[in-house]
């Protein structure tokens, strides 16, 4: 019987040296070049693809500010990113943990495709 090897992610889409990753994001071409998309700042279209990250394919995400931190922006940029996010109808805020000290839980909506 033939032995099955498993690749792993191409070499310059990890830094991890056996090119296995825990979680990794896949965002279809057709996101990429929409108008609306492109609309955005670049800083909200990084934003979106780490929201997409760390929802692992789920619709409900959270980006809690030590997260955000880790990446070197700083969190009241992304807390504009965001801002801007939910008025071009990519994301909506679904609870806010400003009274619990908690990150805010958003979800992937789809109002940008309404738009016409």
């Amino acid at each position: 019987m033939a032995r099955k090897t498993e690749k792993g992610l191409s070499r310059w889409l990890t830094a991890t040296p056996d090119r296995k990753e825990k979680r990794f994001v896949m965002v279809g071409n057709s996101l990429f070049f929409n108008k609306k998309f492109c609309a955005l700042s670049v800083g909200a279209r990084f934003l979106y693809i780490l929201a997409a990250n760390e929802s692992a394919g789920k619709r409900e995400f959270q980006l809690p500010a030590t997260k955000i931190e880790a990446l070197g922006t700083p969190v009241r940029t992304a807390r504009n990113y965001l801002k801007e996010l939910e008025a071009a109808g990519f994301i909506e805020l679904v609870r806010s943990g400003k009274t619990t000290r908690t990150a805010n839980d958003y979800q992937f909506c789809f109002r940008w495709l309404d738009d016409g």
